[in-house]
């Protein structure tokens, strides 16, 4: 037979109510009338499911996938006369980003030009020889030889039409030198993709050797986290866990642990694709982050207020027919508003949110039985 313990207050629910109301306790429940309730301002709120407990905080960055990033450089000798575009600003594929004068362009324009010369004379000689040779005037072996001079000059022409595409030159520029014999050292610098420029590297009047590179571009659909985890911590690290930022806001999946750890910080990076909030990041920026491990339990989240700590435990009210009861809890992490609780919730509780600090004096002030 189970014996029910009527309980005093010891005046603290007479100094919050203004009158003295006894409450009657069967283990850790505090049994209230809604008046009570209502005179302590008590509010309950069903815990916040979660599918992850907090793992660690650790230093990250936001850094672009190898694959989007691209190298603008310069594909002659030459001097930058003009930059287009400044750091951190959206560009189109093929958009000018810089110009520089080449005297290397110059000498492919000319190559190009003596290619078009000696194409158009071994052109009108087959044409010639070929008269000639339905005539009966020469031999086959004559045709033979102008033919084969033909294709050498068709070929040296083709050359150097790939030589200046190769040097950035577009194909209608191209043409256009073929058309007019116009030499032009000028040369545009465009863009390969569309895309941010993430750093800019050219500089007006800056002397150049080919390959120099002038623009890094990015492409800013796809964002990774870097995170430095320590190493003592990387085993409970786990591929498809997820990592949390909380300004700004933004979450990412982890795709990748390294399997080196840097000798100097005994720290290993982790590799996550965000999926959320990515709007909100830029590349190079240095975050604190919330590493979540994925669980089966049954994880709920709630405020930091909900939570009392009484002889080394962890409590929450959760709201009864009778009025509330401290049901212990174990705290798996908390944030700067939240604790995370992975035993003791079940779906379908509410939590005391407010008039926590009564339901605690409430329930500590038990133990003066009759």
């Amino acid at each position: 037979m189970s014996i029910v313990k009527r309980v005093g207050f010891g005046g603290v629910l007479p100094l919050w109510l203004g009158l003295v109301v006894p409450a009657y306790a069967l283990d850790n429940s505090v049994r209230l009338t809604p008046e009570q309730i209502s005179h302590l301002g008590i509010r309950a709120v069903p815990p916040e499911a979660v599918a992850a407990l907090p793992l660690a905080q650790a230093p990250g960055r936001v850094v672009l996938p190898p694959a989007k990033e691209f190298v603008v450089s310069a594909l002659q000798a030459g001097v930058i006369t003009h930059v287009n575009v400044p750091l951190g600003v959206k560009v189109g594929k093929g958009q000018v980003l810089a110009q520089l004068r080449s005297a290397t362009l110059l000498d492919a324009q000319r190559n190009l030009i003596d290619a078009v010369s000696e194409y158009e004379l071994a052109r009108a000689k087959l044409d010639r020889d070929q008269t000639l040779l339905q005539e009966g005037v020469i031999s086959k072996l004559r045709w033979q030889e102008t033919k084969g001079a033909f294709d050498k000059a068709q070929a040296a022409l083709g050359e150097a039409e790939q030589i200046l595409i190769a040097s950035g030159v577009g194909p209608a520029e191209v043409a256009r030198l073929k058309a007019k014999h116009q030499l032009d050292s000028a040369m545009d610098v465009r863009s390969p993709i569309d895309g941010v420029v993430l750093e800019r590297m050219a500089v007006v009047g800056q002397r150049l050797d080919a390959m120099a590179p002038l623009f890094r571009i990015g492409q800013l659909d796809e964002l990774w986290l870097e995170v430095d985890m320590p190493q003592e911590r990387l085993r409970e690290v786990k591929l498809g866990d997820r990592i949390v930022v909380e300004n700004p806001k933004a979450a990412a999946r982890i795709i990748e642990v390294s399997q080196n750890v840097d000798a100097q910080s005994q720290s290993a990076l982790v590799r996550a694709v965000v999926d959320q909030g990515a709007e909100n990041l830029r590349p190079g920026m240095n975050l604190n982050v919330q590493l979540m491990h994925r669980s089966t339990d049954r994880i709920f989240r709630v405020p930091v207020a909900a939570v009392i700590s009484h002889e080394g435990k962890n409590y929450v009210f959760v709201k009864t027919a009778e009025g509330y009861a401290a049901r212990e809890v174990a705290v798996a992490g908390q944030e700067a508003y939240s604790v995370t609780v992975h035993e003791g919730l079940e779906p379908g509780d509410a939590v005391a949110v407010q008039g926590v600090a009564g339901l605690k004096a409430a329930w500590l002030g038990m133990g003066e039985g009759e």
